[in-house]
């Protein structure tokens, strides 16, 4: 039996896109594609997948092939204004140099050419009226595009100085007392916080040392000169604790920028293809020039999409975009370690290692349900189900981490953040209120997994029973959340009082509350002791635990003088 052409391909894909059938379509499409890749149409038809997918960026990288193999086809024009115009955080630069419109380096027309231009390109004169409307829908989401272009610039703020030490530098203070305590300290925030900034901060370092001069055959009239590293040590920073982001000076974005651009030239990344293009050429890659080629390529790619998770859900406030470039970094991972898992770690690099994975795993959790938030509902794009699953996957990874360890030697630092502090993420997890926090750090919202699962399914029964055990089952899941974390830090705090929150609203017997109340008072005063300033507390952490050891006070005194007993349920 012969092997299907592309055109065969092509019309099984459409018949599966008639039936609605969208994964199943973009198998086909990505067929035919593997025998054609010179065919626009191909490339619109998957991008429409895409798009009724809700993968934003991968439709705006398909119908952007398609414009660039034929400037005359006006669906493509129109596929791309279409997954731009309903997906305004997508920022129609590269993937990998997210501030460039804000800081004014590069114009749309300097960057995407092809994308300024389409109008002009489109070199067909009789268009018929179907055509004339497709053009007319791109030239509009151009003008949508500019327009966000041209708004003006989002200002992101810098670490205060003066307002006091941060976590960062407290638990970096701390460091030497704790090494010299060994194990008798070992369980402390401190580790985490101090070694996940000493890691961003070597990435902040390599920025700051690139340099730049003159070269007359250069496009640009200079050369880069720096360390390939910076991607490397601030995406690891970021994964070990996210609370260690912050921007301290003026001008971090635009070095961001060239080291970004820095490291995509010389290690020949990929930096606007889309996912599955970037699994075919790097297995081409691999097969023309071997690891050592492909390697630094895919970490540098995966970092950079880390990286821009960050900044399109954190400073730019939009979870969305942040979930897509999470989203396109597990699952090149997970593709990686399936297709290449009798490969050595020498070879394949760092980013398939299990501790990566669950270090995306965990970033991705928290986008996701801050993505959520601007969605709430039971209709919700990013089913409650979804984030319950995702973080059952997480507690699973973290599970396997514990009974597979090889017993090589890391620091109390990398244990906490690959598999302690996971494990607490995945039954609980804090975000942080934007219109008191700004743009300032990569969290936006107060939010919860797996409690805050169960507390949603509460919101939304009608049933009180249903309701109740909701809201029973989120105070353990916030219960088990805390003891994942060490009595330092914010998070064992926080838990604790979402706990107290679920058994209010329970009504459970205030007895159960009292116990809660008294071990989140135990654990106050040694939590602020790093994290006195930080995201949470300016966030109104400590006004929110104080209302719960306020009500734990009243009930104390309503059971000595006996109008309420430890029996009864907490009053709301």
């Amino acid at each position: 039996m012969s092997e299907p052409t592309a055109a065969q391909l092509k019309d099984e894909g459409n018949e599966l896109f008639k039936k609605q059938d969208y994964v199943g379509a973009i198998v086909k499409y990505t067929e035919a594609i593997a025998l054609d890749d010179k065919n626009a149409v191909l490339y619109a038809n998957r991008a429409a997948c895409n798009h009724a997918l809700n993968r934003y960026l991968d439709a705006v990288d398909d119908a952007h092939m398609a414009t660039e193999l034929d400037p005359g086809y006006a669906k493509g024009w129109s596929r791309l204004a279409a997954s731009r115009d309903v997906s305004p955080f997508i920022l129609p630069i590269s993937p990998i140099s997210p501030w460039t419109h804000i800081l004014g380096a590069c114009g749309l027309a300097k960057k995407r050419p092809c994308l300024a231009e389409g109008p002009r390109r489109t070199t067909k004169t009789k268009l018929s009226p179907a055509e004339r409307q497709q053009q007319d829908q791109y030239t509009a989401g151009l003008r949508a595009v500019n327009a966000r272009l041209n708004a003006p610039p989002i200002v992101p703020l810098s670490v205060n100085e003066k307002a006091g030490k941060f976590p960062w530098q407290v638990a970096t203070d701390m460091l030497p007392a704790l090494r010299r305590a060994k194990n008798e300290r070992i369980s402390s925030s401190a580790w985490v916080v101090a070694l996940a900034y000493e890691e961003f901060n070597n990435g902040v370092e390599m920025m700051k040392g690139m340099k730049k001069v003159p070269h007359p055959s250069t496009p640009d009239g200079f050369m880069y000169h720096g360390n390939l590293d910076g991607l490397v040590s601030l995406s690891n920073g970021l994964m070990r604790d996210d609370r260690v982001f912050h921007i301290n000076c003026n001008n971090w974005i635009s070095m961001y920028n060239e080291q970004v651009m820095f490291e995509i030239t010389a290690r020949k990344a990929w930096d606007h293809e889309g996912l599955e293009t970037v699994k075919e050429l790097a297995q081409k890659r691999l097969k023309e020039n071997g690891w050592d080629d492909v390697r630094p390529a895919m970490s540098v790619t995966v970092r950079a999409w880390i990286m821009r998770a960050a900044f399109e859900g954190g400073l730019r406030q939009e979870p969305q975009a942040g979930v897509e470039y999470y989203r396109r970094a597990l699952d090149l991972v997970e593709w990686g370690r399936t297709i290449w898992k009798d490969v050595p770690k020498a070879s394949r690099g760092a980013i398939f290692e299990r501790s990566f994975l669950i270090g995306i795993r965990s970033l991705y959790l928290k986008m996701l349900m801050s993505a959520y938030t601007t969605d709430p509902g039971l209709n919700s794009k990013f089913p409650l189900e979804q984030l319950k699953e995702e973080a059952e996957d997480l507690l699973k990874e973290t599970e396997i981490a514990k009974q597979i360890r090889d017993g090589e030697p890391v620091d109390p630092g990398f244990i906490s953040s690959f598999l302690v502090y996971p494990e607490g993420l995945g039954h609980a997890f804090v975000l942080f209120p934007p219109h008191i926090c700004g743009p300032l750090f990569i969290n936006t919202l107060l939010c919860r997994i797996l409690g805050f699962y169960h507390v949603q399914s509460a919101r939304y029964s009608s049933n009180p029973v249903e309701r109740m055990y909701s809201f029973v089952s989120g105070a353990g899941e916030y219960t088990t959340a805390s003891g994942k974390y060490p009595e330092d830090d914010e998070l064992r705090a926080w838990y604790l009082n979402c706990t107290l929150d679920c058994l209010r609203n329970a009504g459970m017997p205030v007895n159960n509350f009292l116990m809660v109340a008294f071990a989140l008072r135990e654990t106050v005063p040694k939590m602020k002791k790093i994290w006195a300033i930080s995201e949470l507390a300016l966030g109104g952490i400590d006004q929110k635990i104080q209302a719960n050891l306020d009500k734990a006070d009243e009930l104390t005194k309503r059971v000595a003088d006996k109008t309420l007993a430890l029996e009864d349920p907490v009053p709301l």
